[in-house]
């Protein structure tokens, strides 16, 4: 199918469809949406609030052109492989008589049966062969019978057709041949003979798949010749006692090969062909709390882009009151609140996130946070001293000074008896001393908290602070 992609995350493919509005949603837009999170309904548009439709897992996959050593690998998978084995060494018990005859229809009833379990296990896009007990325990559509009834048809078909003349013997074989392909894999998703040999169904699942549908027939015609070209090198070198074995083998491992690629066409084409309600939801089942974020995280990422700040906030609110202390929905909510310029709902906001991220060791990401808010609200300062302090020092680090005096500012008129009151203005003291050269001022500093707090912790590192002050330059040698 045409690759179609999610509006909102680039090289994501799309999952669901809004009919009204032709908005297409990734994964991450609409996380789990086949689950029971979002109850019996389908989940909504964010947009426009209409009902999704489920455009099926293969919007992103490789043409199947390009997959082709998926298709020859699949096989070779144990449980496919088992069946290839076993058949290829029963081929050793074959001779003549009505024994062997049962044993060969057998044979073939296997072939087909679990070739259509094939075609419809891929066809739901998973990449493993399917179990092989499960497959042959029972036979509840009769695949096998319906297999050649199809072929009889087909055949009878193109014999009727030879009575109108020779002109129109040929189109008809043609377009038979042309047209087995997506015979096989009609009969093989919908269990229906008249369906099968319907024409127009034919003609139709040919259109859906549009000019690759040639491709595939061609890619069929190789694929069924391979045994034969193989076979004449065989015959060569192997012994002759292996060489039955050895050509059922490739023709069943072909077969295969084939129905592979023809259940990869019916998984990619999902969506034009009415497939894309097989099961074949793959998701991780995600608990409440992780699927409330992932679905907030997704309704924002589309208000955002369409500017509506304000339902976008109240998205992540209610994720918030579910998930209190999850890091990536508050950095989301912190940038909601500077687009909005909400500088009271910025200022409490950004004091209990930088304590969140304090309790989870990632204060460092904490300065960036700061720095914003103090770029909306120059006088902000922070109520917790202990954590100011702390940021202090990893702006200093950073060569963040100013952001260093803005957070300590009058501090001891707005928190005068703060017991961290020293601790924050050595910040301050060692910025003007160790970055602007203002001695002058970290002096004052100094002597103020030494008036005010003689005994506080810091006071040693306040006087060595002074005694660098006071030393003279070093005199240059002349």
């Amino acid at each position: 199918m045409a690759k179609m992609d999610c509006h909102f995350f680039p090289n994501m493919p799309a999952v669901w469809i809004c009919d009204g509005c032709q908005t297409q949603y990734g994964e991450k837009c609409i996380p789990a949406g086949r689950s029971h999170h979002w109850g019996k309904l389908s989940p909504t548009c964010i947009r426009c609030n209409s009902a999704l439709r489920y455009l099926g897992s293969a919007t992103g996959a490789k043409p199947f052109w390009q997959n082709l050593p998926h298709f020859f690998a699949y096989p070779l998978h144990p449980n496919s492989l088992l069946v290839i084995g076993l058949l290829s060494l029963g081929a050793v018990l074959l001779g003549s008589g009505w024994l062997s005859l049962i044993l060969l229809l057998f044979g073939l009833a296997v072939v087909v049966k679990y070739g259509f379990a094939i075609i419809e296990h891929r066809g739901t896009g998973s990449t493993t062969a399917p179990e092989v007990m499960a497959v042959l325990s029972g036979d509840e559509h009769h695949l096998f019978l319906k297999f050649v009834a199809v072929i009889i048809l087909m055949g009878a078909i193109v014999g009727v057709s030879a009575q109108f003349g020779e002109i129109v013997a040929v189109v008809v074989a043609g377009f038979v041949t042309l047209a087995m392909p997506a015979c096989i894999m009609i009969l093989a998703v919908e269990k229906s003979v008249g369906r099968a040999i319907n024409p127009m169904a034919q003609l139709s699942l040919m259109l859906a798949v549009g000019w690759p549908y040639l491709l595939l027939w061609l890619c069929t015609q190789i694929i069924s010749a391979g045994p034969v070209y193989l076979v004449e090198g065989l015959v060569e070198v192997l012994p002759e006692a292996i060489i039955v074995p050895a050509l059922v083998f490739l023709m069943i491992y072909f077969t295969f090969v084939l129905y592979t690629m023809l259940g990869y066409v019916l998984f990619e084409y999902q969506h034009e062909l009415g497939f894309a309600n097989v099961d074949d939801d793959s998701e991780d089942e995600l608990d409440q709390a992780a699927f409330e974020k992932a679905k907030a995280l997704g309704e924002v990422t589309v208000l955002v882009r369409d500017g509506k700040y304000t339902p976008a906030r109240e998205a992540l609110r209610r994720a918030l009151d579910i998930v209190p202390d999850d890091i990536e929905l508050h950095q989301h909510y912190h940038k909601l609140l500077m687009l909005l310029d909400d500088q009271r709902a910025l200022g409490n906001h950004c004091e209990y996130f930088l304590g969140l991220l304090k309790r989870n060791n990632q204060l460092g990401s904490g300065t960036a946070v700061l720095l914003e808010v103090q770029s909306r609200i120059p006088d902000y300062q922070l109520d917790d001293t202990a954590l100011a302090v702390e940021l202090a020092g990893l702006l200093r680090r950073q060569g963040q000074h100013k952001a260093v005096l803005r957070l300590f500012h009058n501090r001891h008129k707005t928190k005068p008896s703060d017991p961290l009151l020293p601790a924050a203005y050595l910040q301050v003291a060692k910025v003007f001393v160790e970055y602007l050269n203002d001695d002058a001022k970290a002096l004052a500093i100094i002597q103020f908290v030494l008036k005010k707090m003689p005994h506080c912790e810091e006071r040693e590192q306040y006087l060595q602070l002074q005694d660098a002050i006071s030393q003279p330059a070093p005199v240059p040698e002349p």
